[in-house]
């Protein structure tokens, strides 16, 4: 005997498949998602957009974003340093506690690239509560950077806006990496 299935009911399912393939979260939509949910310091967007960025991401593991989330971390603070030390190249422009201030930020930025690389080390080793503690030691570096400039009245700092960048992206790297342990 067959049976028949209204039409009305085989373009609900039909309509339910499509909206539950087309409009799913991805790997990395739900792994942001859940680090923004469990880490105030996460920002979805960023996470989405800076993941997004490297082309491996598309059709990566969780294991694989955690590693691309630390890799970006790296590049950024060894952008960061590059950038500072041209700025240290620029001469006369930076007054003694400012070119003080820039050459402690550019040390700690050294310290964060190193610790990054242990971090990733870590996590290709399945350890991340060492993971986690080496990427929570570059995550100090912005605020190191900044306090140097905060402890003197008057002093700006002109690497505020790529210290919260950096912030930001090792924040996502340790929201991953508490998601693994």
């Amino acid at each position: 005997m067959k049976t028949h299935f209204p039409a009305s009911i085989l373009v609900l399912v039909s309509l339910l498949t499509l909206f539950q393939f087309g409009f799913s979260l991805d790997i990395v939509q739900r792994s942001c998602k859940l680090a923004a949910k469990r880490d105030p310091y996460v920002d979805y967007k960023l996470c989405v957009k800076s993941l997004r960025a490297n082309p491996s991401s598309k059709d990566a593991t969780f294991k694989d974003l955690v590693l691309i989330s630390i890799e970006q971390s790296k590049a950024n603070a060894t952008a960061i340093g590059s950038e500072i030390t041209g700025l240290l190249k620029g001469g006369g422009k930076w007054g003694k506690y400012s070119t003080s201030c820039l050459e402690s930020c550019l040390e700690v930025y050294s310290e964060a690239v190193s610790d990054l690389k242990l971090g990733l080390v870590a996590v290709k080793m399945g350890d991340y509560e060492t993971a986690n503690t080496e990427v929570s030691a570059a995550m100090d570096a912005p605020l190191t950077c900044e306090n140097g400039y905060n402890e003197k009245d008057g002093e700006v700092s002109p690497l505020t806006e790529k210290n919260g960048g950096f912030f930001q992206l090792t924040a996502i790297s340790l929201a991953f990496i508490s998601l693994c342990q």
